[in-house]
């Protein structure tokens, strides 16, 4: 009962979901794309390369990316970095003007220890093994909205959800606890509030029915995904590199969202203040395995493939309302109703990672370039309730209709001069939609960075900056005919600076 009040109730939009949100229910491969739709992640030099490393070594990053890289260490190495992030976000409504928003935020971008050590006499020239920690995505955003709708209102929604259910009034009565003003749904929440009102055969109408209705809300998200590694690589000949890790990723997401209405035409209501609150965590495992070889002194050959990881999600929603009804109008004792809270467990496996790539040593010392062919198999991605085979089968089935396999392309480039590192990177990524939810409707999103970085033989300092635009539709809510409602289309540009520091030992 829990799994499905959820879903009614998260179709408001908890989510910044897409075209799959209807008053059906919420498809949740929307979410199992966000939290896996991470791009450059990991330490300030392999952002500014632009992430093409899958060819390089002797880095923190090596941990959870290609582990083969390890074999590359002749030092034993503590690093630690931090991620400045600047998210802007300009938003739209029912053609009223843009809605600018701006969030910062300080996070660490990751921190670990190499221990390297020298081989036998045999094979083995050098080995490492690293434990490190890295943050791989950041769900930071901060939006608002506001327009005139003269075609619906949130109760029409809330109307058709009660009809949908073929609920009669006596049970959505039961679904209410008059001791503590919560419901078990939103359906009850909306029935006791008096913002709908039964008809004949379990029919539900909406209560106030005059337009126009000025709507605007908010939306908040926070959170991130991050990884706990423990990995090795080995050195065979100087000319074979090989890697495994074992990360163990932990999901921490939080979305608040807030929507109001008011009715200057209003017979029954003044207005309604909706708001909701989800909250997401998970854990899981996967396991990394990467090879790195030296065709000669300048080209280098690499390959990594990451494992889909396997993750327990358990998430908390809670909906609320409160109501201003007008004068000599119904008598409620309630000004504000909310939901109890309601719990969901359920499974996801995100998609397998793999990369090729090269890299080529300019000669003297002077730099290398590197470049990076990265699928990712977002089609496979897998969705799953142990209670529930039919909700599965749906859930899955969505995935494979939304989305495809993609394949990114990244470049990058380091010039050493002296001390000195400049670096630069450039990606072509790839949409995972079938068809694009972009506005500009373009297949692929590309991505600059920059880097800067200073090396000693004792210690280094590295700076990266990159710069992400991208947009997406936000839907409120949904009701049957797609004419009569609206979405928010939102841009964001979001810009990042990360820092690293190290010292060998």
């Amino acid at each position: 009962m829990k799994k499905a009040i959820i879903i009614a109730a998260i179709t408001l939009g908890a989510f910044n979901s897409q075209a799959q949100l209807d008053i059906n229910g919420h498809f949740y491969g929307e979410d199992a794309l966000k939290f896996n739709n991470y791009r450059i992640q990991g330490s300030a030099k392999l952002v500014g390369m632009g992430g093409a490393f899958t060819a390089l070594g002797a880095d923190i990053s090596n941990s959870n990316l290609n582990p083969a890289g390890l074999g590359f260490y002749n030092k034993s190495e503590f690093s630690i970095g931090a991620i400045f992030g600047n998210y802007n976000t300009k938003s739209s409504y029912i053609s009223l003007d843009e809605m600018k928003r701006a969030s910062t935020d300080v996070k660490l971008g990751n921190i670990g220890a190499v221990f390297s050590s020298k081989g036998s006499k045999s094979a083995k020239k050098r080995s490492a093994w690293s434990i490190s920690y890295a943050n791989l995505a950041n769900f930071q955003s901060d939006y608002s909205f506001n327009g005139v709708n003269q075609k619906s209102s949130i109760t029409d929604y809330f109307a058709q959800r009660a009809t949908n259910r073929g609920i009669s009034s006596d049970n959505l009565d039961k679904e209410f606890n008059t001791t503590t003003a919560q419901a078990q749904n939103v359906t009850a929440l909306a029935y006791q509030a008096f913002l709908i009102d039964p008809l004949a055969n379990n029919k539900y109408e909406a209560s106030e029915l005059s337009i126009p209705v000025n709507q605007d809300g908010s939306v908040r998200t926070k959170g991130g995904l991050s990884q706990f590694n423990v990995s090795y690589g080995a050195n065979y000949n100087n000319k074979t590199y090989l890697g495994l890790g074992i990360g163990i990723q932990n999901l921490d997401y939080t979305a608040l969202t807030y929507f109001n209405e008011a009715f200057p035409k209003g017979k029954i209501f003044n207005g309604l203040n909706f708001y909701d609150e989800l909250y997401v965590s998970g854990s899981g495992v996967n396991v990394s395995l990467g090879g790195i070889f030296k065709l000669s002194e300048n080209i280098r050959v690499g390959a990594s493939v990451i494992s889909p990881t396997l993750m327990g999600i358990e998430e908390s929603y809670i909906a609320g309302v409160k109501i201003d009804q007008k004068p000599n109008t119904f008598v409620t004792d309630y000004k504000e109703i909310s939901t109890v809270p309601n719990d969901f467990n359920y499974r996801i496996t995100s998609p397998l990672r793999a990369s090729l790539g090269t890299a080529l040593f300019l000669p003297k010392k002077l730099g290398v370039v590197s470049a990076d062919l990265e699928y990712i198999s977002y089609a496979r991605m897998g969705l799953k309730d142990r209670e529930d085979a039919r909700w599965t089968s749906d859930q899955s089935s969505g995935v494979q209709n939304t989305f495809k396999d993609v394949l990114n392309v990244k470049l990058g480039t380091e010039i050493r001069i002296d001390k000195l590192r400049l670096r630069a990177g450039a990606n072509l990524l790839g949409d995972p939609r079938r068809e694009s939810a972009n506005f500009n409707t373009k297949s692929y999103t590309a991505v600059g960075t920059l880097g800067l970085g200073i090396k000693t033989d004792r210690i280094y300092a590295d700076l990266s900056f990159n710069i992400q635009k991208g947009s997406f539709a936000y839907t409120p809510y949904s009701v049957a005919n797609t004419q009569d409602y609206a979405s928010v289309k939102v841009n964001q540009t979001t810009s990042q600076v990360g820092i690293n520091i190290g010292t060998f030992f």
